[in-house]
């Protein structure tokens, strides 16, 4: 019997009980983003609010679309799109979250729907630097 006794006490040492998994990191809250132009806009800016909003639209996990009127947590307002050197395009706008506002430059080639993919894909950090520098 003593025999039996120090292999179970040693099966059951082994299984140690089963750790908790660590928390992973939180989830991300998506948030209300409101893309617009002013009603004056060049038809640059336009395409641009529409391709900016697809963009965003598809990256459900990260950002809500606020219906038109209503208003968001940040605003990004594209306000023109002039020409730049060669066959490059300037697009002049501002992120708005609360009070705090951001304007920038965003100089590109080509065609609009890849620049707005990428800078969807970087807003989310503007935003949230955003929202750390206003604390």
């Amino acid at each position: 019997m003593p025999f039996t006794n120090v292999v179970l006490a040693t099966l059951l040492a082994a299984q140690a009980p089963a750790a908790v998994a660590p928390a992973g990191p939180a989830k991300v809250v998506p948030m209300d983003v409101q893309v617009q132009a002013p009603a004056n806009a060049d038809a640059g800016a336009k395409a641009w609010v529409r391709e900016l909003r697809a963009a965003l639209g598809t990256r459900k996990d990260e950002f809500r679309l606020v219906k038109p009127g209503g208003t968001g947590e940040l605003l990004v307002r594209i306000d023109s799109v002039t020409r730049g050197q060669g066959d490059r395009r300037v697009l002049n706008a501002e992120l708005v979250r609360g009070k705090m506002k951001r304007p920038f430059n965003l100089t590109y080639p080509g065609e609009i729907a890849p620049q707005a993919e990428k800078l969807a894909g970087k807003l989310r950090s503007f935003a949230d630097q955003m929202k750390a520098a206003g604390q």
